[in-house]
């Protein structure tokens, strides 16, 4: 079941074991599949930026993250939907993987903090095979390093690492014009991903709330306590964003 924000498709996936089979068929498929997370701040971006909502619309998997985005699909479904953060999504994908021996790369993110996460990983999952890519690279708005030669480089490292799942840690827009703009490079690929900060909070650098606060859909609380400076963004996501999506669609 999917359903439209501000042009954007959000798909419904009900339950971990639904979205289990979904990976895993794209893990045993044949071509590479796109998985975003459109947030609120990535809808209201989509809503005044054609090319971008475009983009996102080629997610094979386009998965709501956020509370915002949550209560909206819910009002408008009149039953619950359940929101899926991309850190929550990674981190089953890289698990799905490791099952199967199959090799994951981490895109961006500083050096010290993607190899972190790597680590993390590694004490987890001692049998995973994680490869950095990018990491500490400046990415721009296009989803491309500068000059050129960088871009290639990345490129050519990940080409020879052969990663079967692709994560993508840039933060948005960046990260998905990446994936849109790198996925054929990338032909051993099943798998490519948006992650925001999941590499942040593998390395421990961003706590994630605690598991009562998820339950009910008070993470952003969490992370304004710890970051009191993203109160605005924080603002646009529980309060513009609700508005604009209902008033919008029923205006």
């Amino acid at each position: 079941m999917a359903r439209e924000i501000f042009g954007v498709r959000l798909d419904e996936v009900a339950s971990r074991e639904e979205l289990e089979r979904a990976c895993i068929g794209f893990l045993e498929g044949d071509r590479a599949r796109r998985i975003f997370t459109p947030n609120p701040e990535i809808l209201l971006r989509a809503r005044n930026d054609p090319p971008y909502r475009e983009l996102l619309n080629t997610a094979d998997l386009a998965l709501p993250d956020g509370t915002g985005v949550a209560l909206v699909e819910s009002l408008l479904a009149r039953r619950r939907v359940r929101r899926w953060p991309g850190v929550e999504i990674g981190a089953l994908v890289v698990r799905l993987a490791s099952d199967r021996d199959l090799p994951i790369a981490f895109v961006g993110g500083s050096a010290t903090v993607a190899e972190r996460a790597a680590a993390e990983w590694r004490r987890r999952v001692p049998s995973v095979r994680v490869h950095l890519a990018g990491s500490g690279v400046p990415i721009d708005e296009d989803g491309r390093a500068r000059p050129d030669a960088r871009d290639d480089e990345i490129v050519g490292d990940l080409q020879r690492a052969a990663p079967a799942v692709v994560l993508v840690g840039l933060g948005a827009p960046k990260q998905e014009r990446w994936i849109a703009e790198h996925t054929d490079d990338i032909p051993s690929a099943r798998i490519l991903i948006g992650v925001g900060g999941a590499f942040d909070m593998w390395a421990g650098r961003l706590r994630r709330a605690p598991r009562p606060l998820h339950r009910v859909g008070l993470e952003w609380a969490w992370r304004l306590a710890l970051e009191p400076g993203r109160f605005p963004r924080i603002v646009r996501a529980t309060v513009v964003f609700p508005f604009r999506a209902l008033t919008e669609r029923t205006s």
